[in-house]
């Protein structure tokens, strides 16, 4: 058997040789393709470079400083304290048979608080009562066997003691007996109580039954210096209110105004403490939503001074280095750059800056960690705004 092979015949060219001229042919035939194509690349490249670099520039948050007219202020701490404060104890001894209020909450002037078991006491006053009367019986027989000689004067006296001893064990009786409803003095917020129903009070042990605080009114206690007092004039034309607001709290109209009441200055200490070279004072506000209560931290505010006007940023943009205090701000290259400033009073959230900015400066509030002086940074328009 003859095999048959297929295969190229002589002089026929290699079908690799062939297929590869056969690629260069068609690219060949169409020269502008490539060209279009490398033209395409670039003018893309070109087209997002802009684009591109101004998306890598990092982003900060700007304010300008707003100019606001002011009154400096002099910041102390102060105690919020109870105006009067109470404590309710058993006057009379007995079994605690009723209790008028819940620990902690607010009670009316004259609400009945404890109820100690009255009926011994009401006995007590019915007996006395009844010794009065037969008291009262006899001084009246008396008096008339005087007036018809029929007695002596000594046994008209001995009736009429008789008599008066009588009424004054009744009045002590009725008095032990209102002490059986222990009331509250006047309004404000009471303590948890000390006893619970059933249990025994009123004896030298267990007198306190509960603390009764007035905080509408309260009182606001502080220091100042000397050097403050003279200042503001307190040994001469002493304020007569000052501003008391909770720390770290502005207000919502105003971020330069300190959120809070005004409360009157209604006490100043008749000395200076010579070791501490402070003077005590104490200021009444009204409290009216209780929102103050006692032992409560508190910011106390006395104006110093004439309102003048100046310009205020966050005071979260300052910065401190040894030579002072300074902000990063963003120059009209939208170049990152340090600027070094004068601080004043806080206001609010707001530091007054007198000296080292105007009105037109973008102070940077917002990615200051990512950036560095020096650096070209993109300022983010939804944040830019005044302070």
């Amino acid at each position: 058997m003859i095999e048959l092979r297929s295969g190229p015949r002589r002089g026929d060219a290699r079908p690799e040789a062939k297929s590869t001229a056969a690629r260069h042919a068609r690219f060949a035939a169409l020269p502008g393709v490539a060209v279009v194509v490398v033209v395409a690349l670039a003018a893309c490249r070109d087209g997002n470079a802009p684009a591109s670099s101004a998306a890598a520039l990092p982003q900060v948050s700007v304010v300008h400083p707003q100019s606001r007219e002011v009154r400096d202020q002099i910041a102390l701490n102060g105690t919020v304290a109870p105006s009067a404060t109470v404590t309710l104890v058993a006057r009379v001894q007995g079994v605690l048979k009723e209790i008028g209020f819940t620990d902690g909450s607010y009670v009316k002037q004259g609400q009945l608080l404890f109820r100690i078991e009255p009926d011994t006491y009401r006995a007590q006053l019915q007996y006395d009562q009844s010794a009065l009367d037969n008291a009262e019986l006899e001084l009246t027989r008396q008096k008339q066997l005087t007036a018809d000689n029929a007695t002596s004067e000594s046994t008209l006296q001995k009736a009429q003691t008789t008599r008066d001893q009588a009424r004054a064990k009744r009045d002590m009786s009725r008095i032990n007996l209102s002490y059986t409803d222990v009331r509250a003095p006047f309004a404000g917020r009471i303590g948890a109580r000390a006893f619970d129903v059933g249990n025994l009070v009123g004896g030298s042990d267990s007198a306190k039954l509960a603390t009764l605080d007035r905080i509408q009114p309260v009182y606001v206690n502080f220091t100042l210096n000397e050097r403050d007092a003279n200042r503001i004039g307190l040994f001469t034309q002493p304020p007569r209110t000052v501003r008391v607001g909770v720390p770290g709290a502005a207000s919502a109209a105003n971020p330069a105004d300190v959120a809070g009441e005004d409360a009157a200055l209604e006490f100043v200490d008749t000395r200076v403490d010579a070791d501490s070279g402070t003077l005590r004072l104490r200021a009444d506000i009204a409290n009216r939503d209780a929102h103050l209560i006692p032992g409560m931290a508190v910011e106390v505010r006395i104006p110093a001074g004439a309102p003048h006007t100046t310009l205020l940023v966050p005071d979260s943009a300052l910065q401190h280095d040894q030579a002072g205090a300074f902000v990063l701000v963003v120059n009209e290259a939208s170049v990152i750059e340090k600027r070094a400033v004068t601080t004043g009073g806080l206001f609010g959230s707001l530091r007054a800056i007198p000296g080292g900015l105007d009105a037109h400066d973008q102070v940077v509030t917002g990615g200051a960690l990512a950036v560095s002086l020096g650096v070209k940074v993109r300022v983010n328009a939804a944040a830019q705004g005044q302070s």
